[in-house]
C-alpha cells in the first residue's frame, strides 16, 4: 500500500473529508481498502482508498491513490495507476498529489480517464456518484492454435499468407480476423469470468499462401483452438453542459470498449429535444495472444 507516500495527517484529513461529504449516501469508504483481484495475475491488490456506491443490482467503485513525494506526479505513475484500476475492475480512478502534476501527466490522465487532484481541491470536489452507468463486456482470448488447411496436398513450409485482395497478412492480422469472426454471446452476463474453450472452423474465401519455393496455394479453411473469457465493466456516465453560440446542450459521455478497441460514447441532448449518439475510438485494435 502507498500509505507511506502520504503522511498520516493528510491521509486522515482526506478520509475525513470523504466521510463528511458522503454521509447519508449509499457510499462506503475503505482505507486501508479491501484487496481486489487482479484479472491478469489473479493476485489480490490494495488501493489507498476505495469508495463503493451500492446501487443494488450493481456497484460503482472509485479508487484513490495518494502521492506526497518531493516532485510532481509524472506520466509513468499515471500509466501504472490506470493499468492497476483496469486490472482490478475499478470504474474510476483519482490521484491526489501534494506536489501537483506534470503537464504531460495531466494529458495522459485525461486520455486514460484518470482524475488528477491537488490536496486543496479535495474538499470542493463533487464526490457524489453518477446515477447512470455504461455496462459493457470485453472478450479476452487466450493462446490461439491456428492451422491452415488445404483441399488436397499442402506445402512443406508457408512463407506468407495473403487475403482476398492479395495483401500480405501479419500474424496479428490473421489472429484479429479470426477473433472478429467469433460470434457475440447472446447471454454475456451468464458467461462473465468463465474460461470457455473454442474450436472453430473459419472460412477464408480467396485466401492464399506462398510456400518457401515461391509457389502459390489456395487456402480451404482454417482450424482454430483457443479460449475466451468475458469480462464485465461498468463505466460511470459523466454529465456535462455546453453553452456557446446561443446553444445549450446537455452532454453525457462514457468510456467503452468494443471488439478490443477503446473509445468514447457520447450522447447529446439538444435544445430541440433531439438526441444524437456517436462513438469514437482512440486506441488501435488489441490483438489476442498468438
Amino acid at each position: 500500500m502507498n500509505r507511506s507516500e502520504l503522511n498520516g495527517k493528510k491521509l486522515e484529513r482526506l478520509v475525513a473529508t470523504l466521510e463528511r461529504t458522503l454521509a447519508g449516501t449509499h457510499a462506503t469508504i475503505e482505507s486501508p481498502s479491501r484487496r481486489l483481484r487482479d484479472r491478469d495475475t489473479n493476485k489480490r491488490r490494495e488501493h489507498d482508498i476505495l469508495i463503493t456506491w451500492d446501487h443494488g443490482h450493481h456497484q460503482i467503485i472509485t479508487a484513490i491513490e495518494c502521492r506526497d513525494r518531493s516532485r510532481p506526479v509524472g506520466v509513468p505513475e499515471v500509466e501504472a495507476f490506470a493499468d492497476k484500476c483496469s486490472s482490478t475492475g475499478v470504474n474510476a480512478g483519482v490521484i491526489v498529489s501534494a506536489t501537483g502534476f506534470r503537464t504531460s501527466a495531466r494529458a495522459k490522465a485525461a486520455m486514460r480517464s484518470i482524475t488528477c487532484m491537488d490536496l486543496t481541491e479535495v474538499e470542493c470536489f463533487d464526490w457524489l456518484a453518477p446515477d447512470a452507468v455504461f455496462v459493457g463486456y470485453e472478450r479476452r482470448f487466450g493462446h490461439m492454435s491456428v492451422k491452415i488447411m488445404f483441399k488436397d496436398a499442402q506445402p512443406d513450409a508457408i512463407d506468407a499468407v495473403f487475403d482476398t485482395a492479395g495483401a500480405e497478412l501479419t500474424s496479428n492480422q490473421i489472429i484479429q480476423a479470426i477473433a472478429n469472426g467469433v460470434p457475440q454471446s447472446d447471454n454475456p452476463e451468464d458467461e462473465v469470468d468463465k474460461l470457455i474453450p473454442l474450436h472453430m472452423y473459419v472460412q477464408t474465401i480467396g485466401w492464399t499462401v506462398r510456400d518457401n519455393k515461391g509457389a502459390i496455394w489456395s487456402v480451404d479453411h482454417i482450424l482454430v483452438d483457443t479460449t475466451v473469457t468475458i469480462t464485465k465493466y461498468l463505466t460511470p456516465v459523466q454529465r456535462h453542459r455546453y453553452f456557446g453560440g446561443r446553444k445549450d446542450y446537455a452532454v453525457a459521455t462514457a468510456d467503452t470498449k468494443i471488439a478490443g478497441r477503446a473509445g468514447t460514447f457520447v450522447m447529446v441532448h439538444k435544445e430541440d429535444d433531439t438526441i444524437s449518439l456517436s462513438l469514437t475510438f482512440d486506441e488501435p485494435i488489441q490483438a489476442p495472444q498468438s
